[in-house]
């Protein structure tokens, strides 16, 4: 493409952007921490004062309070969010139902259970691998299905998307778009921009997987493109109405599903483990897993209690009307990896909840919010039910249905750890086995679901990683009698002592089980008894999801029949309730009756119900038949024929007028103007040199103005101290778990003539986004931002600049999620970042083509993590406060994460550190150490010239030999394995060594999802197909 035209299509699209004038800062002013001539002005080393931010912060450290109050540091710029033109808020709307479909049947359950819209993935590109989904080409069919029901139908593109998947993605758009799908749900930016590329009009929602967590972060998707995010499952009530009055994007929530234990977005231990990315619809699951908890260097003994990352799962129902009052815009219910009947019941009880809700609140007739809170109730039934179906229950307390977050952090109740599968519902305790005669299971029943004949049972002894005993009741007994009860569900049981027996086939495999896996799997007094199954309830969930859609649940229509009278055809319209009308005409002529002649009644009966379609007759209109009373006769084969044509032209109507824009494609070149466009970077840094080919003879390109350059990230005083004694490292990137004492590292970096970079947090939350006033005060040289909508709020602040307030250069990381070239443009420009760190899902040959799709010039804005231990969970969930006190928050809980150092030890005895930090947000590093060594050459090649250095718990005294080890690599000084090997054999804080590899840059070919562990409904499936 012509470079002045390019140019001009550049400054069209990014008009605002900083990127078509020189760099921030200048190319010669950056830092560079291997060149030797880089120096600082003196005048830049006087150590002020310590600032009002940082006073009084010398207690506990682990204090979420100090995100608000660092606030209070003498100037306070107008927030970017408070608009000044900003148009009033358009009153709170009735919520959506979102329901989740991983297959056909799952479609048809969520229509047919009163889904305003459902979401589904295709064959690639979506975050549930493991579901059967949809081949594109049933695109058509799915949405003409859906259209016809009234209902919305969104496609999952809810991944990271790599550079060379950017070609197939853009042709999966160009069929969404075709086939009138109503929005995309994205997670990866690089594909916002290539949907609003290709696609202008298509709506684009922003997936939880986007890490959206504060106002800001909405509003930055919004600017993206986005007109709804999907904000984290880990902010309460309270925080999620601060949205309605701060952003006009709509605001979606998660209201009943698996929890994952990590933040959307920010897992990395599918990467570090499974060798593939939960980013990328692959979890492994490793929050499922059994830990140990070691704590100063020692096991805990933790009883049963052994899944200490496993939440229990999400059930909002009962606080419908509160979500109502805080402006969410959509109920989105998790489960594509679950059943038909699953689908079915949470469908249908969100949909009842949110209807008595609105209408209890006076439905679309109330502006504004309610004076008061209430709750929905849900009868212990429903609740039964609920659970029934799916949840991941503990004990007698705790069936597994939980708030979530949105009542707050509640750690003693989130995570219990005694299993993280589902059983179903607690029924009772085994107090004896009889195994003389068959197997009779004495159990003492605790009053709560019906027990049958029939049902599934599931016998819990607090091991269940090991066979456990189970299967369908075939008798219930009362001891008392010796009689068989509970024979159907009208004479069901729920209280009191009986005896369960089980077919021989049953209990012979109990006993084969457990002379094969030399485990005790016989029921023993003490067990848990859980009910797996209700075949009563699964019969009528299966009814619901594969029937026809009930009379209740369908659509009212006006059917008005007209006709000129006797001699004229006659002819029916069937007008639904946004106005549509779908008309036919007898062929027949109207005659005179000789007897028999038409009425109201007659032609009810021949209209009918509308069986078989979305509709019901709400209104018959036959005002406008002429002759009606005077008798004329049409038999009813031709009524009924001109009927169904009727249906079928207003269903083709209904699928042609979808609730979305009209959507118009971009011409077929637009994926690779848009690569065009991203080596683009202005004149002032399209002259990077190519690195040099002979890396012997590298030394010398390290004293000139390319590079390459490493830094260091310290997450201890200790280790950054340590580094001051490094003559040629040039920054320091400072990442304390706490405020107190960060401004004195930054000025004593600052002080021996070394750039100081201060890490952010990777999560901020609604009243803690005014942290970022604290660090700005502190003055560093440079931040590391973690979250977008920080950097939103730096971004928009530079054009508050004055003499208080001034913004210092900013560097995107790793959380950002930048995973191809798209996403990483639009990143640097929007952000106005420095440089950046591409996403840990990238391995290393996908980091070095990531550098070439971007250019020399944007090449050299990367940073390439090279020594790291893999941030593998990022959790709201804080383990110290659950499993080493008695509170739920910071607040009652004593900050054990003050004085204990925690590891968290996996099943082949590797131990995971945990950091708590100020947030009380927890991060578990992984324990083997990833290094890039082998690759330094390679990345070298492809233009990248930032590396950094990334320390977690490394004692103080290797932080100079990891830094020269490193530093000779890129020189060509010394071999990569070498290194591998050399960090692999470090201590960590307890004096373990837990090994080296290449971690999540090991180039290998990604799962085929049809090698992936079948859910259970497919299994059911084909156990049934085969039965």
């Amino acid at each position: 493409m012509h470079t002045a035209l390019l140019h001009k299509r550049l400054a069209l699209r990014y008009p605002t952007s900083p990127t078509f004038c020189s760099s921030a800062t200048p190319r010669s002013a950056i830092p560079c921490a291997l060149h030797v001539g880089s120096t600082r002005a003196a005048a830049s080393k006087s150590v002020p004062t310590k600032i009002g931010a940082e006073k009084n912060l010398s207690g506990s450290r682990k204090r979420p309070a100090l995100f608000a109050a660092v606030v209070n540091s003498g100037f306070a710029p107008t927030c970017s969010l408070q608009r000044v033109a900003r148009a009033p808020r358009k009153r709170i709307a009735k919520p959506e139902i979102l329901a989740p479909a991983g297959d056909w049947p799952q479609l048809r359950a969520a229509v047919n259970a009163g889904a305003d819209a459902v979401y589904f993935g295709l064959n690639a590109l979506n975050a549930r691998a493991r579901a059967p989904n949809f081949d594109v080409a049933e695109l058509p069919a799915v949405m003409n299905f859906l259209h016809e029901h009234d209902t919305r139908g969104f496609v999952t593109m809810n991944v990271l998307v790599y550079d060379e998947e950017l070609s197939q993605a853009e042709s999966i758009i160009r069929a969404v778009a075709a086939a009138s799908v109503d929005a995309v749900i994205v997670q990866d930016i690089g594909l916002v921009s290539l949907v609003r590329r290709v696609a202008p009009n298509l709506s684009i929602h922003g997936s939880t997987q986007m890490s959206v967590t504060s106002p800001e972060g909405a509003e930055f998707a919004r600017e993206l493109g986005c007109s709804r995010v999907v904000v984290g499952r880990e902010l309460s009530t309270r925080d999620i109405s601060t949205f309605y009055e701060a952003t006009d994007v709509e605001i979606e929530v998660f209201v009943h599903g698996a929890l994952c234990v990590s933040y959307s977005g920010q897992c990395f231990s599918s990467e570090a483990w499974g060798g593939r990315s939960a980013n990328r619809g692959q979890c492994a699951q490793a929050c499922r897993l059994p830990y140990g908890l070691v704590v100063n260097g020692h096991i805990k003994d933790m009883g049963d209690v052994k899944y200490l990352l496993s939440p229990q799962d999400l059930m909002a129902v009962e606080m419908v009307p509160e979500l109502i009052n805080a402006g969410v815009a959509c109920f989105k219910i998790e489960g594509r990896l679950k059943g038909p009947e699953y689908v079915a019941l949470t469908t249908s009880m969100y949909r009842r909840a949110t209807d008595e809700a609105w209408e209890a609140r006076g439905g679309d007739n109330r502006d504004g919010p309610w004076p008061h809170k209430s709750k929905w109730v849900l009868s212990d039934a429903d609740r039964i039910d609920l659970a029934q179906v799916f949840a991941r229950g503990q004990d007698a307390d705790h069936d597994g249905l939980t708030p979530g977050f949105l009542e707050g952090p509640m750690h003693q109740r989130l995570v219990r750890g005694r299993a993280p599968k589902h059983r179903g519902v607690l029924i009772g305790k085994v107090i004896g086995c009889n195994t003389r005669c068959g197997v009779r299971v004495t159990v003492r029943l605790r009053g709560s679901a019906e027990v049958k004949r029939g049902i599934g049972v599931v016998f819990d002894r607090g091991a269940p990683n090991e066979p456990e005993a189970g299967g369908y009741v075939y008798e219930v007994i009362d001891p008392s009698t010796g009689q068989s009860v509970a024979r159907t569900a009208a004479d069901a049981v729920c209280e009191g002592i009986y005896e369960l027996t089980f077919s021989d086939n049953v209990s012979s495999s109990w006993g084969k089980a457990a002379a094969r896996d030399r485990n005790p799997v016989m029921p023993a007094p003490g067990d848990l008894v859980w009910r797996s199954s209700d075949p009563e309830l699964e019969t009528r969930l299966r009814k619901m999801a594969t029937e026809s859609l009930p009379q209740q649940k369908r659509e009212p229509v006006t059917v008005r029949l007209s006709s000129g009278g006797v001699g004229y055809p006659l002819s029916i319209a069937i007008i639904d309730g946004e106005g549509r009308e779908g008309v036919a005409s007898t062929t027949a002529l109207l005659q005179p009756a000789d007897n028999a002649p038409l009425s109201f009644a007659s032609i009810a009966k021949m209209i009918g119900h509308l069986g078989g379609t979305p509709f019901d007759v709400g209104q018959l209109d036959v005002s406008g038949l002429t002759g009606l009373d005077a008798g004329v006769f049409m038999s009813a084969r031709e009524v009924k024929r001109a009927r169904r044509e009727a249906v079928e032209v207003l269903l083709v109507l209904r699928r042609a007028s979808s609730t979305s824009p009209a959507i118009v494609l971009s011409d077929d070149a637009a994926l690779t103007t848009m690569l065009e466009e991203v080596t683009w970077w202005g004149d002032a840094i399209s002259k990077v040199e190519a690195a040099p080919e002979n890396w012997a003879t590298h030394e010398l390109a390290c004293n000139q103005t390319n590079g390459p350059f490493l830094s260091l990230l310290c997450r201890t005083k200790e280790q950054a101290v340590s580094a001051l004694n490094v003559p040629w490292l040039k920054e320091i990137v400072l990442d304390f778990l706490e405020v107190h004492g960060l401004q004195d590292m930054v000025r004593s970096v600052q002080a021996s003539g070394r750039t100081a970079v201060v890490a952010t947090p990777r999560v901020l939350k609604p009243n803690e986004e005014k942290l970022w006033q604290f660090y700005i005060k502190i003055k560093p040289d440079a931040l590391l931002v973690r979250s977008s909508g920080l950097m939103r709020t730096l971004t928009h602040l530079r054009g508050l600049e004055s003499g208080a307030l001034k913004i210092p250069p900013l560097r995107g990381d790793f959380s950002l999620n930048a995973a191809n070239a798209l996403g990483a443009s639009t990143l640097l420009r929007r952000g106005m970042l420095q440089r950046l760190t591409p996403t840990h899902d990238l391995n290393a040959k996908q980091l070095v083509a990531l550098s070439n799709a971007l250019g020399p010039a944007g090449a050299s804005k990367l940073e390439v993590v090279i020594h790291q231990h893999l941030p593998i969970f990022h959790t709201e969930h804080c383990v110290f406060c659950r499993f080493l006190s008695t509170g739920n928050s910071y607040k009652d809980c004593g900050h054990p994460c003050e004085t204990n150092v925690v590891h968290l030890r996996d099943g082949e005895g590797a131990d995971h550190l945990v950091l708590a930090d100020m947030g009380c947000r927890n991060t578990v590093f992984n324990a083997s150490v990833q290094s890039g060594a082998e690759f330094a050459v390679a990345f070298l090649r492809a233009g990248v010239r930032h590396f950094r250095v990334e320390l977690v718990d490394e004692p103080s005294d290797v932080v100079v030999d990891i830094l020269e080890a490193y530093r000779r690599v890129l020189l060509g000084e010394r071999k990569g394995t070498d290194v591998v090997e050399w960090v692999g054999m470090l201590p960590d804080a307890n004096g373990n060594s837990h090994g080296s590899g290449r971690g999540s840059l090991e180039i290998k070919k990604e799962i085929d999802r049809n090698t992936m562990k079948q859910t259970a409904t497919a299994a059911r499936d084909v156990q049934a197909s085969r039965t």
